[in-house]
Parts: structure tokens; C-alpha cells; sequence
């Protein structure tokens, strides 16, 4: 797996809604994409941002599933439903649209979490809350063994 953004910092969203990219994290979009794009969607109260390839698999994956039930079509359309290509500009900020703002809960204070392949984009409240639980059954179910 590649560890693209390993990085993890806080940001403040600017009166328009921009968000300054790190560094690191503009060489590895333009490392993989000549405008240096990628896809932002919402999961779960955060945002995630995908390489352009890998939102190609992941929107690919969700449109094979041909009967969904309510609940798996609401994720559905709600993910690829808020889904934006962004390209940061020339002085790597990205306007992040309001739908996803909303979604995520987005106020001033955001938190980038670098995840290697992908990166999210979180409320730096809602982080901040975040408590890390005992998941050891959880990732031994998975085939995970870490040492915690």
C-alpha cells in the first residue's frame, strides 16, 4: 500500500470554505493526477478524499449493486450523490462545497488525518471527541494482529 499521505495536521477553512493543502499532500495528488485533483465525499460525519483511481473503483464497486436495500441505496445516494472532483489552485486551496461542509459538520477548525492511499477531513471538535475504544475482538475477527 502506498503510504501517499502519512501526514496528519490541523487546518482552519478560510471565510470561503478553502482549505490549504499541505505540501506533501499536493506532491502526491500531482503525483498522480496532472492537476493534482482528487474526489471528496462524506462517510460517516467526516470526509474522505480519494485519487482519481481509486474513486473510479470505489464509484464502480457501488454501481454493481443492483438491488440494494433502502438502507444500503440511502448510503448509496448519499455518497455518490455529494461526491466533487477538487483541484487545488495555484496556491494549493480547495473550496470545499457546502453540501459536504454540512455533512461533515465542517465549522473553522478542521483536522487532516493522512490514512497512506486516502486522507479525511475532519471537524476538529468531532475528532477531538473521537475515543479510541478496546476494537482487539474486532481486529482479530478481521485477521488484524497488532500489538496494542
Amino acid at each position: 500500500m502506498q503510504k501517499l499521505f502519512s501526514k496528519s495536521l490541523s487546518r482552519s477553512l478560510d471565510p470561503k470554505g478553502r482549505l490549504m493543502l499541505p505540501p506533501e499532500y499536493r506532491e502526491s495528488l500531482l503525483a498522480h493526477s496532472e492537476t493534482g485533483s482528487f474526489w471528496l465525499t462524506a462517510f460517516y460525519g467526516r470526509l474522505v478524499a480519494y485519487l482519481p483511481d481509486q474513486w473510479a473503483h470505489v464509484a464502480e464497486q457501488l454501481g454493481s449493486i443492483a438491488l440494494p436495500s433502502p438502507r444500503l441505496a440511502h448510503f448509496k445516494t448519499k455518497v455518490m450523490g455529494l461526491a466533487q472532483e477538487l483541484v487545488p489552485d495555484a496556491q494549493g486551496r480547495v473550496r470545499i462545497p457546502q453540501s459536504l461542509m454540512r455533512e461533515a459538520g465542517l465549522k473553522k477548525d478542521v483536522m487532516l488525518v493522512g490514512m497512506l492511499s486516502k486522507f479525511e477531513i475532519w471537524d476538529q471538535e468531532r475528532f477531538d471527541g473521537l475515543e479510541l475504544e478496546d476494537v482487539s475482538a474486532e481486529l482479530a475477527a478481521s485477521g488484524v494482529e497488532i500489538s496494542l
